[in-house]
């Protein structure tokens, strides 16, 4: 199986740097006619989270396909740090201790971080048998930057930091559905910055 991991299109948030998990805010009118001429890698389906910004990315990218929203694939709740950035945080306790921690602890008041990583991993392995089922063998999947770090951690190895991508980047992978580990990975840039 072939997979195009696509993070979505630029917020407002992003681009203030904040910490953008729950809002459910759209992509930027730049970003959106950005993608209106990117070509998308050819699949037979495409699974979204269920998040505004990750719906209408994936609209652009492909209008061809009626997307498969897969719940688990939204971002995490950031709780006390949710759509405030580096700057509002920075003297904030728990936001030190949580740096401190290399970005391993839990959100204060928000997802733990482990829990939040099995559910990503659960959600692509729920695709995986979906298009197992329907003998599809090409996949877009549109969602979070954290949740394909999840995705990537667990299926290709290395840290979760590793994975990091921007928004206006895709990376794709052959998944071998025997050793259940991804392989062939490559990033690409959907557009120049």
């Amino acid at each position: 199986m072939r997979f195009f991991f696509y993070r979505h299109g630029q917020t407002k948030g992003n681009i203030e740097k904040r910490y953008v998990g729950i809002t459910d805010e759209d992509i930027t009118a730049e970003a959106a006619e950005r993608l209106k001429n990117v070509n998308a890698a050819k699949a037979e389906t495409v699974y979204t989270s269920p998040m505004l910004r990750c719906r209408h990315t994936c609209e652009l990218l492909y209008t061809d396909l009626k997307a498969v929203i897969i719940e688990d694939l939204r971002e995490t709740d950031f709780g006390s740090f949710e759509y405030k950035n580096y700057d509002e945080l920075k003297d904030n306790r728990d936001y030190i201790k949580w740096l401190s921690s290399g970005g391993k602890s839990d959100f204060p008041n928000g997802e733990g971080s482990l829990g939040f990583k099995q559910r990503c991993i659960f959600a692509f392995e729920n695709i995986v048998f979906d298009m197992a089922r329907k003998n599809i063998k090409t996949a877009g999947v549109v969602t979070h930057g954290g949740v394909i770090m999840a995705v990537f951690e667990k299926f290709n190895g290395g840290n979760f930091y590793d994975y990091q991508i921007k928004n206006n980047e895709m990376i794709s992978a052959e998944y071998d559905t025997d050793k259940k580990k991804f392989y062939n990975t490559d990033r690409k840039l959907l557009w120049m910055r």
